[in-house]
């Protein structure tokens, strides 16, 4: 039996709603496509900071003690850029120090950064922030008062070591690993500022051979290692719990450690093969 073939309108009705909708769903797929790639596409974020050439006029201007917080982050974030490409930022330091003070943490974080770059280098223009430096070990963002002592500690004036050792010693006590870390690190270079200084770190490096957070004990023994590596009846309380925190110890930190260690077994254990 025969089948009836539609009318001739009716086909061309079905094929142009078929055609119809093929189009539809490929713009559909095309939209979703492009929106993917856009996706990832790289961003330009921060990166414009990087291919820009820096105006130092307007860099200065933005480092106005009245001028916005946005306007001083902007500016400290070329800063930051220029420092990272090795190019020398050093010449707005005095501007960078006079915000110090700010009470934004992300302007004040850069801030430290950058004086932690060069308060070597400029250590008259870092003596004017000083008291800034002492009042912010007392801030609440742990990360503020490590960058405090970090930039305290790099300044090459010897006037100015017993306000350093005092801040070493607060830091030691305080109660973030990340601050108490900080001043281990602090003590190597007050003793390369003022070797006469080596008893007190002593008992500094002491104090932090107490310490039980695994952040800090690396760096407690590269202290001690810098400042008194043999003075070996300084580990004798602690030996077994450098034993212990071993594993958790970052890996610079368990190279330090570990020879350390050696050192230790050498000069205070009975050779075995002489007993």
């Amino acid at each position: 039996m025969m089948r009836t073939l539609p009318p001739l309108s009716t086909i061309s009705e079905s094929t142009s709603q078929i055609a119809s909708q093929i189009s539809h769903n490929f713009s559909a797929s095309t939209a979703a496509l492009s929106g993917t790639l856009k996706s990832f596409a790289p961003k330009q974020g921060n990166s414009k900071y990087f291919q820009n050439d820096p105006k130092i006029e307007e860099i200065k201007s933005f480092l106005d003690p009245s001028s916005p917080d946005k306007d001083k982050l902007e500016a400290m974030k070329r800063l930051i850029a220029m420092i990272s490409q090795g190019r020398d930022a050093s010449a707005l330091f005095p501007d960078v120090a006079k915000n110090v003070i700010c009470t934004n943490f992300e302007v004040k974080k850069l801030v430290y950064m950058y004086l932690t770059h060069y308060a070597e280098l400029e250590p008259e223009a870092s003596l004017l922030a000083i008291n800034t430096f002492t009042r912010d070990l007392d801030n609440k963002n742990q990360i503020i008062r490590a960058q405090a002592l970090r930039v305290m500690t790099s300044i090459r004036v010897p006037m100015i070591v017993p306000i350093m050792i005092l801040s070493i010693k607060k830091a030691c006590t305080d109660s973030s690993p990340y601050v108490r870390k900080s001043a281990a690190h602090a003590v190597p270079k007050v003793l390369s500022l003022d070797p006469d200084q080596r008893e007190a770190l002593v008992e500094i490096v002491a104090l932090l051979l107490r310490d039980t957070s695994t952040l800090v004990i690396g760096s407690a023994v590269a202290a001690f290692c810098e400042v008194c590596p043999t003075r070996f009846d300084l580990l004798h309380p602690h030996y077994r719990k450098l034993c212990q925190l071993l594993a958790d110890i970052d890996e610079w930190g368990q190279i330090i450690v570990v020879n350390t260690l050696v050192r230790y077994a050498r000069t205070q254990f009975l050779d075995p093969d002489r007993v």
